[in-house]
């Protein structure tokens, strides 16, 4: 965990959140790097993978009720993350179920950090994102399949196959 996201999870506690990072951590073998001659280890590369790619921090409070979701972020790249969150169908559908989404940066001034919160509401998002849990996966499904022009029939069962002959 970064110490940008700690300190936002001091600034939610200290508000009266039960706030978790809602991250987790990826490991594989590097690639192209070699065996340790001593003793074979192979070397790994971590990574971090958010919340639905777009939330670090998870904070609730029961008085007066409220849940956010957080991603914390360097002040010069706040921007970037806005329109990640955006972008993202999953962020959408969390907003409609009445979660509030922060974009919250954090900048050192002098010697003291600045934090800065945007809360994202619904007029943000663009108006073409699914509303429900079954459009935006097939939403995604649609989005892994090639772009074929509108005449192939690549996809689709052949018309001369019975239903009943066929194993699938």
């Amino acid at each position: 965990m970064s110490d940008l996201q700690r300190r936002s999870m001091d600034h939610w506690r200290d508000q009266g959140y039960l706030v978790a990072s809602v991250e987790h951590r990826k490991r594989f073998p590097a690639r192209g790097k070699p065996k340790c001659r001593a003793c074979g280890h192979m070397p790994m590369i971590e990574i971090s993978v958010d919340l639905w790619n777009c939330f670090d921090l998870l904070g609730i409070r029961t008085t007066p009720p409220d849940i956010v979701l957080l991603q914390v972020t360097s002040h010069s790249n706040h921007s970037t993350r806005r329109e990640k969150i955006l972008v993202s169908g999953e962020a959408y559908l969390c907003k409609l179920a009445g979660i509030r989404i922060l974009v919250e940066s954090w900048k050192k001034v002098g010697n003291r950090w600045q934090l800065r919160d945007e809360e994202l509401t619904i007029d943000h998002f663009p108006v073409d994102l699914p509303v429900n849990a079954a459009d935006l996966y097939e939403m995604q499904r649609r989005a892994k399949l090639p772009d074929l022009p509108a005449e192939s029939t690549l996809f689709q069962k052949p018309e001369f196959i019975a239903k009943e002959e066929s194993p699938f």
